[in-house]
């Protein structure tokens, strides 16, 4: 009995060092960017590094803030990204329940999204560089929604369908024998009990667009420069401003943390909820 109170104990140890180090090992880049964006140039290129500035600075925030592009880029991804995910998610929604419930496409269409999935976004940004060239719509915020939109619209679909499928459809079935028409079936009854799911995939879509840095470069311009695309512009010939890049990139990440912790209790249920059917 002793003993094996010693071994459940010893692995106990060992899972939680393990995390310890995972965790560690993850939040080490974040901590450092955290660091630098309040060190002194020389405590940047110091060697070796220094670890925990002696007297942290904040001009680097300052000279952000200051930036004439830095309230229009920020203006600019949350226009950009929350538009593209609300029309994502609505469209994804749709084409998702149509596919699960009416088995719309056969076997053929879900094969066909989830390989838009595998192409690499490299080798289709020329095209669509030439078509928005020819169109007269580079440096616009339609093109660059749309393009997040098409972007995400099959990562959408595919996650909220397994959401649909645990959904039982006797419950849309007993809604329509008491009158309610398909579309009121789907916006009273469904849609509130996948909404942890919705909420989830939502969370999932405005992080890849907030990030996303290939498309907005190459199809953003003065007016409709995004975060990420104003970040890389700290990097120049005369050299890279680590402690500017820094700030920029905690700044970045503010909007994301507090849309992941004010919807924690929707993304861990809505993860969770379409994997049991």
């Amino acid at each position: 009995m002793k003993s094996r109170r010693i071994r459940k104990n010893l692995s106990t140890g060992l899972k939680t060092a393990v995390l310890c180090a995972f965790f560690i090992f993850f939040m080490l880049p974040i901590i450092w960017v955290v660091l630098t964006s309040v060190k002194r140039p020389v405590d940047q290129m110091a060697i070796p590094p220094v670890w925990i500035p002696e007297h942290p600075v904040f001009s680097s925030y300052v000279q952000l803030f200051q930036h004439p592009d830095f309230m229009t880029s920020l203006i600019n991804s949350l226009l950009i990204s929350g538009t593209a995910t609300l029309i994502t998610v609505i469209f994804g929604a749709l084409a998702a329940y149509g596919i699960e419930r009416f088995r719309i496409g056969g076997t053929l269409l879900p094969n066909l999204l989830l390989l838009t999935r595998m192409i690499p976004p490299v080798v289709v940004i020329v095209p669509v560089f030439l078509v928005a060239y020819r169109a007269h719509v580079l440096d616009t915020h339609i093109l660059i929604i749309a393009a997040y939109s098409a972007l995400n619209m099959a990562l959408v679909i595919w996650l909220l369908r397994s959401f649909f499928a645990a959904l039982p459809a006797d419950m849309e079935e007993a809604a329509m024998i008491d009158g309610c028409s398909r579309l009121t079936t789907f916006w009273r009854i469904v849609l509130p009990v996948v909404m942890p799911g919705i909420a989830a995939t939502a969370l999932i879509c405005f992080i890849f667009c907030w990030n996303e840095f290939l498309f907005a470069v190459t199809l953003t311009g003065q007016a409709t420069k995004t975060m990420p695309v104003l970040t890389s512009t700290f990097v120049s010939q005369k050299g890279l401003d680590r402690g500017l890049m820094s700030a920029s990139g905690v700044i970045s990440s503010l909007p994301v943390i507090l849309l992941t912790v004010f919807f924690q209790r929707y993304l861990v249920s809505g993860l969770t909820q379409g994997s049991v059917k």
